[in-house]
């Protein structure tokens, strides 16, 4: 797959993804009236919502299919900077692009299932094979003569299908309220869904604004290499942020448990919790990755856009800030109460469209967008903080001395380490083949960790790592 493909795929991926935030939002309310049922001991409030949810959701997916058969098919075929000889192509990818978020609706919607009962050995199993998969089905294209975007389109909606399968058939077998039966439409529940979804809905539509339609705007106002490189910079900034996404994923029902059971210091201690060591997982694998991201890409592409690199460490820094908020997010919605969250925050959101839209039109380069994400959300990062601050009762002048001040000093001694080392063994960057080099970015590699270890945890946490880091060892070697 050739750089002018490979923007092809993300430009026609992120159109898709325009009409993700009816499932987005789903799947966030199907966690949160799971997690909250499980927490009051409900088990016929489970079977209620589980229903609820099902018959949202084929809603949702029709109502989305509808839009993209005709608005979206109108878009790629008149207004997408396609070439004539693609554009067959491009509307083969597009549908099977539909038809694989089509499926993929419903392994969401059994993925938060799975989420609310915390069994996230399964789902981090299934996210595995997933991303083995995925990478298989890459590997595949080169080896088929037929045209490999469609081929892999076609790919894609096989592993979508499976994963989706996989999951029905695990809830089926293990929750009582997911095993197949009659649906019955409750309307109270149904309604009251339906309520927490407004605000919610209206925060997926800003986000999936704010992310995909950036990629379409990039694709109007550069060339197929700049349009790559943003490609490359959110798929890298995407992998980088998954593990610490399934970390706070874990804690999503832990908190909402609280919310509903009234206990609110054990909810305070989730969040402080969660906040830092997010971030901090982030950051092990951010800083050395800014740090040496020439090399990772010549080692992964060999050759690869000029702006690659820009971005991916603008993108990078972005996942840092929206990282730590991670757990702030699911407080908010443990409280059921969205309105001026989703209001403030959503607003926030579709600045960094407007603002983007309008530095393109000026003439910026294309990095300015990622300028404009960044400065955005570092004020939702505050608005987020006072608003769950005063929804909750969050002690926010604990939450900065406990989570704010240990990840600042982190992250300014371990960048300047780095820095100094870069700049001792500037080879360090691009992995050149000497010891001297190779040696420096093995110590840039280590070095957060060791910062984080000796300055962002406290006592009682590293304490904590010992025990866990024992009884791992001695599970490695068949001690009991």
């Amino acid at each position: 797959m050739g750089i002018n493909d490979f923007a092809l795929f993300n430009v026609i991926v992120s159109v898709v993804m325009l009409g993700s935030f009816l499932p987005g939002a789903l799947g966030t309310i199907t966690q949160r009236y799971f997690s909250f049922s499980i927490g009051q001991g409900d088990g016929a409030a489970l079977k209620r919502v589980h229903d609820a949810s099902l018959l949202l959701c084929a809603a949702a997916t029709l109502l989305i299919a509808l839009g993209l058969e005709t608005l979206g098919t109108w878009f790629v075929a008149h207004h997408l900077a396609v070439g004539p000889e693609r554009s067959f192509v491009a509307q083969a990818l597009f549908q099977l692009t539909i038809l694989s978020f089509i499926v993929s609706n419903f392994s969401g919607l059994y993925s938060s299932i799975v989420m609310a009962h915390e069994d996230m050995h399964v789902f981090a199993l299934f996210s595995v094979i997933d991303a083995i998969l995925r990478l298989g089905a890459v590997l595949c294209i080169e080896l088929l003569a037929a045209d490999g975007l469609i081929v892999y389109g076609l790919m894609l909606c096989g592993i979508s299908a499976g994963l989706a399968a996989a999951y029905w058939i695990f809830c089926s077998r293990r929750y009582a309220e997911c095993r197949p039966g009659r649906i019955r439409l409750e309307t109270a529940t149904l309604r009251e869904m339906l309520g927490f979804a407004g605000w919610t809905v209206f925060g997926q539509i800003t986000t999936v604004s704010r992310n995909q339609a950036v990629t379409v705007l990039i694709n109007q106002a550069f060339n197929p290499a700049t349009v790559a490189a943003r490609a490359l910079a959110v798929s890298v900034s995407a992998q980088a942020l998954a593990f610490s996404t399934n970390f706070s994923a874990a804690l999503h029902p832990p908190i909402i448990k609280a919310h509903a059971a009234g206990e609110s210091e054990r909810m305070f201690f989730l969040i402080f919790a969660g906040s830092k060591i997010t971030f901090f997982l982030v950051w092990m694998g951010t800083l050395p990755m800014m740090a040496i991201m020439p090399g990772i890409l010549a080692l992964w592409l060999g050759d690869y856009p000029v702006e690659t690199v820009l971005f991916t460490r603008l993108a990078l820094i972005e996942n840092v800030i929206v990282a730590i908020s991670f757990p702030l997010m699911t407080a908010a919605r443990a409280t059921g109460q969205m309105r001026l969250y989703e209001i403030s925050l959503g607003s926030l959101q579709l600045l960094v469209l407007v603002l983007s839209w309008l530095l393109v039109r000026a003439g910026y380069p294309a990095y300015s967008v990622y300028l404009a994400a960044i400065a955005v959300n570092l004020a939702m990062f505050a608005v987020r903080l006072a608003i769950v601050s005063n929804l909750t009762g969050l002690p926010a002048a604990v939450y900065l001395r406990r989570v704010l001040l240990p990840v600042l000093l982190v992250v300014g001694v371990s960048s300047g380490l780095v820095m100094a080392i870069m700049y001792l063994a500037p080879g360090a960057e691009a992995l050149v083949l000497a010891p001297g080099s190779l040696g420096a970015a093995a110590l840039i590699c280590i070095l957060p960790a060791c910062v984080i270890y000796v300055l962002g945890l406290t006592g009682s946490e590293r304490r904590t790592l010992h025990v866990a880091i024992r009884r791992r060892l001695a599970k490695f070697g068949g001690r009991p």
